[in-house]
């Protein structure tokens, strides 16, 4: 049976594995509820989770898909490794589908109904429903249609074959969900605590997550529903978004198990990836150094660590084995740039999912588009400089100083044409999501930037175009066909080139 089809199952799978000398009682209890969990405790792994995933979806669908294809990344491999780096058919890119559902939505599924009664666990409840759109938000934009309202109620409901929902509907829900949460939080009642390992049941903070989403939902949804992004984005400013890096969603890892590792440092040691198998793209790399940007000795590294400007080199997109020693007869891999060895390849490096840097940089869109009042550039400036300072959280390598925050800054200001504005923001945006290939992507979709210039590997199955969605999981083919179907009649062909709906011309 297909993992993803467990997702739907849920704990109910486990009863049929069952003694046949256990009674009823014992087969229809569930063993994943929270009989035997602590809500609290749940709302810590579907927290942690939904960073680390599994490194197989780490490696196929943010490094070798999304981050390749939005060429921070690079890769000579063509089969398990680099199809994002060709446009090749890749029949992992269903992984973010199957591990959001079977580690994550019927975890948050489990706390929902275990609290939802409870008027005393509001706060708990309404973290769980701002997290729940934290991570459909990453999930619809990377494939379009998937199943929401149903998703993970196949022990609760017995839908074990769940809907998919068309992304307008997903979209429309997600915001009402945000708005009625950020309202509901009550601190006179039962408190988060250590269980929320982003925030320390800081509600504050939560609020500001909410809102931040709400945001960034609102300027996702512009090319279909311009008069409600606006209104939405001007609900998200006036709740509260993120003001500081303080407000960031953050997972520090530790090194004391697997499980709790950075996910990105886990795939990479399993697979031995920074060797030869994954570079840094010489179109991030050559833009990094041509802006002079103090991000690159954090980003960037050679396969021992070196970080020495002069010896980085980034490697073309588009290249496969042959390519590679026919453009670069003398040279090794191993002599061409990775991420940071030294530095962010650590088993207790943090994992961003939202940061500040982002908002600020919505926050100065929201400007330029007239949708709310303050000052663009100093949103730009805000985002610069919380970039730069997060890096901090990767230890003593990452600290950039005010001075080199200041000196980039004077070289790169910020525009004072509206579109140059635009493209100013859109480019730290690729700069602020490194490591979040799922979020640049969506980006990049959203708002032609960074201007990449695509590759044409023979046997690219897009026509030489930068891929628009994921593909989903082969499983759903076999184990739920009619909303499969579904999908590809509402959305188009299950195919890389198909735009989601708030892609759609």
């Amino acid at each position: 049976m297909k993992r993803k089809y467990l997702a739907y199952i849920g704990a109910s799978l486990v009863l049929m594995t069952a003694s046949c000398t256990k009674d009823l009682t014992d087969l229809n209890t569930n063993p994943n509820s929270t009989t035997a969990v602590p809500p609290s405790t749940m709302l810590s792994n579907v927290e942690l989770a939904t960073a680390t995933l599994g490194r197989g979806t780490e490696r196929r669908t943010n490094l070798a898909f999304t981050m390749m294809a939005m060429q921070q990344l690079s890769s000579t491999e063509t089969i398990d490794g680099g199809e994002g780096d060709k446009y090749l058919k890749n029949d992992n890119a269903g992984n973010l589908f199957d591990d959001t559902y079977s580690l994550i939505v019927n975890n948050i599924e489990q706390l929902q109904q275990a609290v939802k009664n409870d008027p005393k666990q509001i706060n708990l409840l309404s973290a769980s429903r701002i997290w729940r759109v934290l991570v459909f938000q990453r999930l619809t934009d990377a494939y379009g249609d998937v199943p929401y309202f149903d998703a993970g109620k196949g022990y609760s409901e017995g839908k074990f074959t769940p809907t998919y929902d068309k992304q307008s509907l997903i979209y429309a829900d997600m915001l009402k969900e945000l708005s009625e949460a950020a309202t509901a939080f009550d601190a006179s009642k039962n408190g988060l605590g250590s269980a929320d390992i982003v925030y320390s049941g800081d509600l504050t903070k939560w609020k500001k997550l909410a809102y931040s989403l709400m945001l960034k939902l609102s300027l996702r949804m512009e090319k279909q529903d311009a008069a409600g992004a606006k209104s939405w984005a001007a609900k998200a400013v006036a709740g509260g978004v993120m003001t500081d890096n303080a407000d960031m969603c953050v997972i520090k890892h530790s090194a004391e198990r697997n499980s709790v590792a950075n996910p990105i440092t886990y795939t990479f040691n399993s697979y031995d990836l920074a060797a030869e198998k994954i570079k840094i793209s010489k179109t991030f790399l050559d833009y990094l150094v041509n802006t002079s940007d103090p991000r690159r000795g954090v980003f960037v590294s050679l396969y021992k660590g070196d970080t020495t400007l002069a010896n980085q080199k980034g490697l073309p997109n588009g290249l496969d084995a042959a390519a590679f020693k026919t453009k670069f007869p003398a040279d090794s891999l191993k002599g061409f740039s990775t991420i940071n060895t030294g530095l962010i390849l650590q088993l207790t490096a943090p994992t961003f999912l939202l940061s500040n840097a982002e908002v600020q940089l919505m926050m100065a869109e929201a400007v330029n588009k007239g949708w709310t009042g303050g000052n663009a550039a100093d949103y730009y400036t805000q985002a610069v400089t919380g970039s730069m300072k997060q890096q901090a959280l990767y230890g003593a390598g990452g600290v950039i100083t005010d001075a080199q925050i200041q000196a980039y800054l004077t070289a790169n200001p910020f525009p004072a044409a509206a579109a140059d504005q635009l493209k100013a923001i859109g480019y730290q945006y690729w700069v602020a999501t490194f490591l979040n290939g799922w979020e640049s992507f969506a980006n990049w979709r959203r708002t032609g930037y960074p201007a990449l210039t695509p590759v044409n590997y023979a046997g690219n199955v897009t026509n030489g175009n930068i891929p628009r969605r994921l593909t989903y999981t082969l499983s759903e083919v076999v184990n739920n066909p009619a909303g499969y179907q579904a999908a590809i009649t509402n959305q188009g062909k299950d195919e890389y080139m198909t735009r989601v709906w708030w892609d759609k011309q």
